[in-house]
This record gives structure tokens, sequence and C-alpha cells, in this order.
């Protein structure tokens, strides 16, 4: 009889105390950590966003405009491509009442100028004729911002 009531005991033990504890103090740290990593932006942080831009094209007038545009985005943060396969069309950005003329493929270099509502981009073939696909790339984050294609 005493035989069966120690294994009956043996059965019911738990955790000791120390182990108990230490276990308990090991969760909280992990937690802790957990959230510090979280909150100081390690996981999940602030990225670079891609900016919006909306364009609309305009075909009587060769341009492409810029509707709306988020703030501070500068136009040499901005790639222009010609996405065809003649390489012949050159364009110009009109902003803020300037020009700069930049060729096919050509990063803009301007380091200040601000895309703004209203900018527009005027488009020249030369004698020739025909569609132009025109893509505008966001460096910082590599994302496209959008492609129009407009009959030149």
């Amino acid at each position: 009889m005493k035989a069966n009531r120690k294994f009956k005991q043996a059965d019911e033990r738990a955790v000791s105390a120390v182990i108990g504890v230490i276990l308990m103090v090991a969760i909280t740290v992990a937690i802790a950590a957990t959230v510090y990593v979280y909150v100081s932006g390690m996981i999940g942080g602030t990225k670079t966003q891609t900016p919006n831009v909306a364009c609309t094209t305009d075909a009587t007038a060769n341009k492409i405009t810029v509707a709306t545009a988020d703030s501070n985005i500068k136009w040499k943060d901005i790639v222009l491509s010609n996405d065809t396969t003649t390489p012949y069309v050159n364009w110009t950005i009109y902003y803020n009442g300037g020009t700069t003329p930049n060729t096919i493929n050509t990063p803009i270099t301007l380091t200040t100028i601000e895309v703004l509502a209203g900018d527009y981009i005027l488009l020249n073939w030369g004698t020739k004729t025909g569609n132009v696909k025109v893509t505008l790339r966001y460096t910082p984050t590599n994302s496209l911002l959008g492609s129009w294609t407009i009959n030149v």
C-alpha cells in the first residue's frame, strides 16, 4: 500500500520554484526584447515611401502634365525613360516657368527643384510620328510612378 502512495506523490510533483522563477524571468526578458526591437524600428521601421504622382497626357500638344504630386519629390530622384523601340525622342521639362532639356534615359540632374502640379514634359520626336511610351521611376525606392503612352 505504501508503495502505491510513493508513486502517486512522485507523479503530482511540479517544477521546482527555482526553475519556475528562471523560466518566468527568461520569458519576461524575451518579451521585453521583442517590444524594444519593435518600438526602436528594427522590425517594420520607417522606410522610404514611394510618392504618388498623377499625370495626364495631351496628344495634341505632345505633353505629359503632372496633375498631382506628393510634397518633397525632387526631379533629381525621378528617371524618365522611353519604352519604345525608337531612341529619337527628346523632351523638355517645364517647371516653375523655367526649362531644362534632357535626352532619353538620362537622369535629371536638378538638385533642388520639386515636382509640382502643373509641371509638364514636352515630347519632341522631330519629323517622325507614332506612339511614345514614357515611364517615370522613383530612384530612392526604385518604384514605378507610372507609364504613359502618347501619340507624337
